[in-house]
């Protein structure tokens, strides 16, 4: 069965972006450790899992990165990870997606996104990473579809924005890993009893 985890860069204050999803608070590249780090865990997948309008935008920036080549180094790395993985899109409606190597996943309600996670889950593959879309990676983790959490939180408050959990839940720690720039890496598995 494949793993699903959730990969999230986020505020010391739990906030994955500012209220209008402003991620000026966000200062990438300046960890050598924290930049291996990361290409490490998306080594760890084979495909991505993202929510719509995010998923083209995303993937969009980063093939632009891949092809012009003029960006530091550890942006190229990251670059070639996202081109070499498959993409499950996540939208309410279907859309007209113009990206390579994607799926659209139609989920119209919790229902049909929990069946539609739990049929991924089983599918042929390695594990897959929740890596964008806010309301996404909120509603993956409302219905307890996440199997860990592997959250970059950054030496930054910004006091109010858009939080990971909506909803309460219990959390069992696996790891934790503190980085030069102040940033740490934190591990977390649902705690399901």
């Amino acid at each position: 069965m494949r793993k699903i985890f959730l990969y999230m860069t986020m505020t010391f204050d739990g906030f994955l972006s500012g209220p209008h999803n402003e991620l000026d608070w966000f200062r990438p590249g300046q960890d050598d450790e924290m930049n291996r780090d990361i290409m490490r865990i998306l080594d760890s997948a084979d495909s991505l899992m993202m929510g719509y309008p995010t998923a083209p935008g995303m993937m969009a920036y980063w093939k632009e990165v891949g092809e012009k080549r003029a960006d530091p180094g550890w942006m190229l790395d990251i670059a070639d990870a996202m081109d070499k993985k498959h993409v499950f899109v996540i939208s309410n409606e279907n859309e007209d997606l113009e990206m390579e190597d994607a799926e659209l996943v139609v989920a119209k309600n919790d229902k049909e996104l929990t069946s539609a996670v739990k049929k991924l889950r089983k599918s042929k593959g390695g594990n897959i990473c929740i890596l964008g879309g806010v309301r996404t990676a909120q509603n993956l983790s409302r219905l307890d579809l996440i199997d860990e959490y592997i959250l970059m939180v950054h030496p930054v408050a910004i006091a109010v924005g858009k939080p990971l959990f909506i909803s309460k839940m219990g959390l069992e720690f696996v790891s934790s890993k503190s980085y030069n720039s102040g940033g740490m890496q934190m591990r977390y598995r649902p705690a399901r009893v």
